[in-house]
């Protein structure tokens, strides 16, 4: 056939006065409302409210509103015999109520494949049926502040629908779009495209569908390849946990999903559907145990797939180790004692990278398999596999799959799934990938269409085979694949995109890291007490493993989200406060008294000298002595009384002040301090005359350990290309940035156990108080910082310049270390200008090095000899306000003899 562009115009015509028709006669329903401006409105409510009549086109609530509508009509007698529907579009998320429990999702969007408006009212109406639907409403789109949806009532009417010509509709849609991939000169083509030209020949208006199905069916008839692949297919919905709406939204986009994937189950007794976190699913036990009983049935009878052996998808960056087994722990006990089944793969489809301490997380947690795609999102390097063994830090293997599909959203149309097989790189070994298709997060999963056009797929020539399956199924047969045949990949699996994830909403981040050390401490002394408080924890944990989400605690949502996760977190810490102290109180009683005993506990796995402030009045009164009798060096300061004393390892110390008796009073003999100088018998650290650090000079190893300035604070421009709250840019170093300006500096303190110089800065439209603490015989030089911070689309950052030539820098990771190369000469390193570290990164030659230890950051810069940190972002979205608030964080700089395994940098830290 000649003129093909012509030909395939004509077939898109075809297409749409197929489409057109799908709807014949239509009836209005009669339509009236309630609702919140912010809030949702129980249910027990809504029956009881009296609601306002709303017509067609009318807005109905801004963004975020809640609402519940009330459809009321009846069937006309002229539909009997036919197949009637009702079709309701509220212009946002919607959801069908039945006896209190959700019955069917409804979606507004405009076209594709994701919009659900169709709720089944009759397979063959009698006429004058009643029709009443109770639809839950919220003003949100399908990514929270849509605003072109407008909010208002789109469509309420009862339609015939033509089931047969919406089935050709998609036979037309599944043809043309296998036709766009495949060659022209092959014989494929050319029966598809003579096929649908055919097809619009004996349309006529509809007089032709029987005629035109047949000739579909005869196109659709020709078998798959034999050596075609099989997309082992299962339907999925993506569920963001909190990101561009409330955490609370996400409950209610979790019953209109659930209760849609049950009703298709219905229609299509081959459909599977699975879903992750069990965290979702605790809500819908919680508040829809009705719809709850129905997955928990659908689970037994094997048609409902439970996903991911983690509480939540979290992020893999700044979550710490702990954290990763507890989301494990909970996530597989809970879905064992709800659904008796153990899950034994990680599904994170859309997380920002992956530590390389994960395999043997994953491994110790009785975790087998991997399942994601987001390194896909590279903006440099294109990752060369799909199905491989990773290797961790400790040489743990975890059998990976990354979606070929490059998506967890597909769609089901032979054009994906065509660029899948070709793109998949481990074809020659394998014949089977894994497709997740559906709508995520408010879109409620597949459709109607996406399992259809999936049922057309099942062995249709041209194409790969479509396999209705679960992906534990999937996984199970990769498994068998022999290991000689996978490649390896060994260390992190770094994302070379979103690296503004590490440091965006710092407050976010400072409270996980609390969070997960205080968690930590609280059990320890519980169980040394004897009383460990199960519930009280459990309570916690799973709140802290939530937060960890990973558009939470990443810093890529609303601000509406951190409102609830800060709220939360400061609930909590309090709940750890108070566990905290009745442990303590229950193995020593502590004095109430100024004077008395104190106890002071050391939760560290090692035996530990520290500075430690009792909170005393009048501490210039005391004198500090150890259970021994022994005196102990001591510094009355305005906030109490510091003492230094060195404890056992996860053990505790007697501290006893009584009326202090100069002959029996220990001097600090500690550091000293001038207006441009810290030292200790350790170290001499210069500062100059622009508060930056000019010299740490180590007077045990007489050595000199910078070759430029450290605590050079400095403000860079921050535009990423996209993905504001996400990502950092590397031509932000091209430009110049703006120094961090002292304006002020005073000696707070200049002997004793701690010296300490005061500086303050100005910087853009910030302001910066930071103390320089040096303490006795450590040489640890910590800043402590107070930041007003009003910026916009600024980036700062702490730089140190030093005598090191180390071609690799060394980070902390998750129970562990990765070591990173500090030079640019390919493109692999090129793109690691921004990397994730925990809580320290350490650049060390063989004889010395200096490490940048900090308590609450987790982004670094280290290229040839910079140890750089970033402190603060301020993007503008999703989230315009991002940041902008006090933050206090320390960091330190640490010289050390030696290579980093030979010194103190992890206790340090």
């Amino acid at each position: 056939m000649n003129n093909i562009a012509i030909y395939k115009k004509r077939i898109r015509q075809l297409k749409e006065r197929v489409a057109a028709g799908v709807y014949g006669d239509t009836v209005g329903l009669s339509a009236e409302y309630i609702h919140h401006p912010r809030n949702p409105i129980p249910y027990e409510e809504a029956l009881k409210a009296k609601y306002k009549p709303i017509k067609q086109g009318t807005r109905w609530g801004n963004l975020w509103a809640c609402a519940w509508f009330r459809f009321r009509g009846t069937v006309p007698q002229s539909f009997a015999g036919k197949e009637v529907v009702a079709l309701i579009d509220v212009g946002g998320e919607g959801c069908v109520f039945e006896n209190g429990e959700p019955v069917l999702g409804l979606t507004h969007a405009d076209g594709g494949y994701g919009r659900k408006r169709r709720v089944p009212v009759s397979a063959k109406a009698r006429g004058g049926e009643t029709v009443d639907i109770l639809v839950e409403a919220g003003a949100n789109g399908l990514f929270g502040d849509e605003r072109s949806n407008s909010f208002t009532l789109r469509q309420a009417e009862i339609a015939i629908i033509d089931s047969e010509r919406w089935l050709l509709s998609l036979d037309i849609d599944f043809l043309l779009d296998l036709l766009e991939s495949l060659p022209q000169d092959t014989p494929r083509f050319q029966k598809i495209l003579r096929g649908l030209n055919r097809a619009a020949n004996v349309w006529a208006d509809g007089a032709g569908l029987d005629e035109c199905r047949r000739i579909a069916a005869e196109l659709l008839s020709s078998r798959a390849n034999a050596s075609s692949m099989t997309a082992w297919s299962i339907g999925h919905a993506h569920i963001d946990l909190g990101w561009l709406w409330p955490v609370r939204e996400t409950i209610r986009k979790g019953g209109r999903t659930f209760s849609t994937a049950l009703r298709l189950m219905e229609e299509y007794p081959e459909y599977r559907f699975g879903a992750s976190q069990p965290q979702l699913y605790w809500w819908m036990k919680e508040r829809y145990p009705g719809l709850y009983a129905k997955v928990k049935r659908a689970v037994a009878e094997g048609r409902w797939e439970i996903q991911g052996a983690m509480w939540v998808e979290p992020d893999m960056n700044v979550t710490g180790g702990e954290s990763l087994v507890r989301q494990c722990l909970y996530g597989k006990k809970f879905f064992r004692e709800e659904f008796g089944k153990e899950e034994d793969n990680l599904w994170l489809p859309d997380v920002f990278g992956y530590n390389a301490a994960l395999p043997q997380i994953l491994k110790k947690s009785d975790v087998n398999y991997f399942v994601t795609q987001k390194i896909s999102w590279n903006e440099t390097n294109t990752f060369p596999h799909h199905t491989f063994r990773w290797v961790g830090i400790d040489g743990t293997e975890i059998l990976t799959h990354f979606l070929p599909t490059n998506n967890y959203n597909c769609d089901n149309l032979p054009s994906r799934l065509i660029a899948a097989e070709k793109r998949f790189a481990q074809s020659d070994v394998q014949d089977d990938f894994l497709n997740l298709y559906g709508i995520g997060d408010g879109g409620g999963g597949p459709s109607r269409a996406h399992i259809e056009l999936g049922t057309r797929m099942k062995s249709c020539e041209g194409a790969p085979k479509v396999k209705f399956a679960f992906a534990g199924e999937f996984l199970k047969k990769i498994g068998k694949t022999p290991k000689a045949d996978l490649p390896l990949w060994h260390g992190e699996l770094y994302l070379e995109l979103h690296r503004g994830t590490y440091t965006t909403q710092a407050r976010m981040k400072k409270y996980n890291r609390t969070l997960e050390l205080a968690l930590r401490d609280v059990e320890f002394l519980s169980v040394a007490a004897g009383r460990y408080p199960k519930d009280d924890l459990d309570a916690v944990w799973r709140d802290t493993l939530l937060n960890q989400f990973h558009d939470i605690l990443p810093g890529s949502s609303i601000a509406w989200v951190y409102e609830d996760a800060h709220a939360l977190s400061e609930k909590n810490l309090a709940v750890l406060s108070t566990l905290r102290d009745a442990a303590l109180s229950g193995m020593h009683p502590v004095s109430k008294n100024a004077a008395g005993a104190w106890v002071v506990y050391n939760t560290l796995s090692w035996r530990r000298t520290a500075v430690v402030m009792l909170p005393v009045k009048n501490a210039g009164r005391f004198t500090a002595t150890d259970g021994n009798g022994k005196i102990l060096p001591s510094q009355p300061t305005a906030g109490g009384l510091l003492v230094r004393i060195t404890l056992p390892s996860m053990g505790y110390g007697a501290v006893k002040l009584t009326e202090r008796d100069e002959k029996r009073t220990a001097t600090a003999g500690g550091p000293k301090a001038s207006e441009n100088l810290l030292e200790n018998s350790l170290v001499r650290v210069r500062f100059g005359a622009d508060g930056t650090v000019t010299s740490i000079y180590d007077k045990k190893a007489k050595r000199e350990t910078l070759a430029g300035p450290a605590n050079r604070l400095l403000l860079w421009e921050d535009h990423p290309y996209s993905w504001d709250a996400w990502d950092i840019s590397h031509y932000y170093r091209e430009t110049a940035p703006q120094a961090a300006r002292l304006v002020d500096r005073t000696v707070e303190a200049a002997d004793g156990l701690r010296a300490v110089i005061r500086q303050t800065f100005e910087i853009g439209n910030s302001k910066i108080v930071q103390r320089a603490v040096l303490t006795g015989d450590s040489p640890v030089v910590s800043f402590e910082n107070t930041v007003e911070w009003n910026e916009e689309k600024r980036l700062l950052r702490v730089q140190a310049e030093c005598a090191l030539t180390n071609p690799q820098a060394t980070f902390e990771i998750q129970y562990g270390t990765v070591k990173r190369t500090v030079n640019s000469n390919t493109t692999w390193e090129q793109a690691q200008f921004e990397v994730a570290g925990h809580r320290f990164a350490d650049l060390s030659d063989p004889d010395y090095g200096m490490a940048l230890l900090n308590d609450c950051k987790y982004g670094y810069y280290v290229k040839g000899n910079v140890l750089d940190l970033t402190l603060l972002r301020s993007p503008k979205s999703p989230d315009p306000t991002a940041d902008i608030a006090t933050h206090t964080f320390t960091y330190a700089y640490l010289p050390h003899q030696g290579r980093l395994e030979d010194s103190e940098v992890m206790k340090r830290a």
